[in-house]
């Protein structure tokens, strides 16, 4: 199955507490720690929940932290137990899996201890998990120390989570000597376990985990597995209403391996458009073509991704319930003065794919037209596409990272006589590319990199000043990690394309090693992906030198 086949298939087919260091602003919660997590100050009592009957293994999510900063770091859990398997012809995951109480709140006691046996803790809590959040846990523990390793766990109803660990980033004028971190996106349930997880969970100094994009998918296809290799089947049928996309967020985050890939380090996350459906737009799906009709749909996978997401969104838009009709997702991280990270969504406030009418609904490739280049066009809105402009035109940092979900670089997808474009990407909205780019000459950022996901093969390209044109200048290297676990797009374009320099069609991620002198992309590929045990096949290197534009091989 290539890109288009696979397209054409899917055209068929918790109460947040923000816990400030030594008070309870927000009234969602209580707190309880030493004064910036200083190991030398008084003691800290764990905090005790009320009692709560809760079902059986009711941590079976597991945990997760994310976004973190010089002093504070999001902690996650949700409250219910993992589904039971899933047959080949599928079971109702609402009776699989009952809630962990029949109706009402629960608190949840968190503790933060700079040790696993929790021996000293520094920060312990109690948070409200409700009923009108999926009994989510979204904790914003702050007060810690810069550039600390911490370890976190979650209590309820005579239930311990497991434990994970965590890290602050350094603080804005540290030079720390480095910065590693996995990225990766594409993660459908039912093309195949999580090996390439539970080999990210066994690398060393991994500072986070950038995931880009498509964490669940909202369209079953069966039973896709190997005979000898057990099935993978999605308990409901498409995605369309909040217990929908639940379930399937229960199911992936179920897995032991993805479980322990979240352990390891903190997380920064986007989407792409499969937490909603394939190559949606705002309210726009990609069968609708003019008619927007999908934001019942689009707000139901919202809110699931922000039930099953540590990040910080705070305070959540609109009055309770929360209002999911639009989430701040843009953000940016700092590693001291050694890299900033530009963390970007491209379809909450972007504008339809072009040149859809009267076309092939099943695919968003084909050539251009001239709706594609009006200059208003944007996948980023005004809002975001500002706030990244401006960001990184007025960076410090020593290198520039673009956390970016779709290719970015252009990819003819036709023939160098008839060019086509994949619409979907940055190549369907190339006013608002021109725009960035402009922005990063201008500017002269210093060492620009952009890391995507979303192609389900890997890429390493040069982004040239005018894409399209191969004599032009490049601005800065893209490296695109193939899928987790979706099905592979193997066609090869690089005939066509003078911008790619290398292309493999194989499962795996990438892990990203950034020093002063230089920046590497070692790309990981799994031997099996319908084996959880499987081993790393082989491992390509790249390497960006400071002050160059272009990736080479090592």
């Amino acid at each position: 199955m290539d890109r288009r086949q696979l397209l054409a298939g899917f055209a068929l087919a918790g109460v947040t507490a923000a816990c400030a260091s030594n008070s309870d602003e927000s009234g969602n919660g209580s707190t309880t720690t030493r004064d910036g997590g200083d190991t030398s100050g008084a003691a800290v009592t764990a905090a005790e929940p009320a009692p709560a009957t809760l079902t059986s293994a009711a941590f079976g999510l597991g945990v997760a932290s994310g976004d973190p900063l010089s002093d504070r770091v999001m902690l996650w859990t949700r409250l219910a137990t993992a589904p039971a398997a899933v047959g080949v012809d599928g079971v109702d995951l609402a009776a699989a899996d009952p809630p962990p109480v029949a109706d009402g709140s629960v608190e949840v006691a968190f503790d933060v201890a700079t040790d696993e046996g929790f021996t000293d803790l520094v920060v312990s809590g109690i948070a409200t998990a409700t009923p009108a959040l999926g009994h989510s846990v979204h904790v914003d523990v702050s007060g810690l120390q810069p550039d600390t390793w911490y370890f976190y766990r979650f209590r309820a109803g005579g239930q311990t989570s497991a434990v994970g660990r965590t890290r602050t980033f350094p603080a804005a004028d540290a030079e720390p000597e480095q910065f590693r971190f996995v990225f990766a996106s594409c993660q459908d349930f039912q093309w195949g376990f999580y090996g390439a997880w539970g080999r990210a969970a066994e690398l060393p100094d991994v500072d986070a985990v950038v995931f880009l994009g498509d964490y669940i998918y909202e369209t079953t296809f069966g039973d896709l597995s190997p005979d000898a290799a057990g099935a993978r089947v999605w308990a409901t049928p498409e995605a369309f209403t909040l217990d929908n996309y639940r379930s399937r967020y229960a199911q992936t985050k179920a897995d032991p391996q993805l479980q322990a890939a979240h352990q390891m380090a903190p997380w920064i996350v986007t989407f792409d458009d499969h937490e909603v459906s394939n190559n949606y737009a705002g309210d726009v799906g990609q069968a609708d073509v003019d008619q927007p009709d999908s934001a019942d749909r689009r707000l139901a996978a919202y809110q699931a991704w922000y039930e099953h997401t540590p990040i910080r969104i705070d305070p959540l838009p609109g009055d309770e319930p929360a209002d999911f009709a639009e989430l701040r997702v843009h953000r940016d991280f700092s590693f001291g003065s050694l890299a900033t990270l530009f963390t970007i969504e491209t379809r909450q406030h972007a504008d339809p794919p072009p040149c859809r009418a009267g076309g092939d609904l099943n695919s968003d490739d084909g050539p251009g037209c001239d709706e594609m280049f009006d200059e208003a066009r944007t996948n980023l809105g005004d809002d975001q596409e500002t706030w990244l402009v401006d960001g990184l035109s007025s960076s410090d940092a020593s290198w520039n990272i673009l956390a970016n979900p779709i290719l970015f670089a252009g990819l003819n997808v036709g023939t160098a006589d008839q060019v086509e474009y994949t619409r979907d990407t940055w190549d369907g909205y190339p006013a608002s590319r021109r725009r960035v780019i402009d922005a990063i000459v201008g500017s002269e950022v210093k060492n620009p990199v952009v890391v995507t996901g979303d192609w389900h093969a890997s890429f390493v390209l040069d982004v040239k000043e005018q894409p399209g044109d191969a004599a032009s200048e490049t601005v800065m290297p893209e490296f695109l990690a193939s899928s987790i676990s979706t099905i592979l797009f193997p066609a090869d374009y690089s005939a066509a394309n003078p911008q790619v320099k290398y292309f493999v069609a194989e499962h795996g991620y990438a892990l990203v090693t950034v020093t002063p002198e230089d920046l590497t992309c070692e790309f990981h590929y799994i031997a099996d992906k319908w084996d959880p045990a499987t081993p790393i096949s082989h491992i390509d290197t790249f390497r960006v030198l400071d002050g160059e534009h272009d990736a080479r091989p090592v």
